[in-house]
């Protein structure tokens, strides 16, 4: 009897339990990719944060080096300079 059930309807059976299972699979995929994508994103967004921050600090750092750089030369232009007093700061820094 039941051999005869089986026979009879084993594609009744087979197929919705395949395509179900299929989807269900798929789903659980899509899922966890999701929240992953979603992990992601708030990592990224993050980072977005950050990089403006990192811009400034390495602009100011290239400000500082250009600035001790250029020390050699102040108050020797032929327009501006001039012998300082003793004592006397430079004319900038």
């Amino acid at each position: 009897m039941i051999r005869h059930f089986w026979n009879r309807y084993k594609v009744v059976i087979i197929f919705p339990a395949l395509a179900f299972g299929s989807i269900a699979a798929d789903y659980n995929y899509t899922r966890q990719w999701k929240k992953a994508r979603q992990q992601l994103q708030h990592t990224l967004s993050y980072l977005w944060s950050v990089v403006p921050l990192f811009g400034f600090g390495v602009g100011w750092f290239l400000d500082r080096k250009e600035t001790e750089r250029m020390t050699m030369f102040r108050d020797k232009s032929a327009l501006y300079g001039r012998t300082l007093k003793e004592g006397e700061k430079p004319s900038w820094p």
